[in-house]
């Protein structure tokens, strides 16, 4: 999901609709933009999450129904990565 998340948000900064690319990908709107954020996580959770070495409780639920603040090192202290 993390790679799709940084496709998605390529294409939505090439101006590619989120209509567009929701169809394409035959989900919701509201799907992707739940999922978009993920792209925005910092560089060592996505490294752990690519790795496998995220801890147990980072789960994709996790990351889609939690509030994440935007400065990497308070994710981090969040995920407790």
């Amino acid at each position: 999901m993390l790679i799709r998340a940084h496709g998605w948000t390529r294409a939505l900064a090439a101006g590619t609709s989120l209509a567009e690319i929701a169809r394409a990908e035959g989900c919701s709107e509201a799907f992707l933009r739940t999922r978009a954020k993920l792209a925005f996580l910092s560089p060592k959770i996505q490294t752990a999450i690519l790795d496998g070495t995220q801890p147990p409780d980072c789960t994709l639920t996790k990351l889609v129904r939690l509030p994440l603040p935007l400065d990497w090192q308070a994710q981090e202290r969040a995920l407790g990565v």
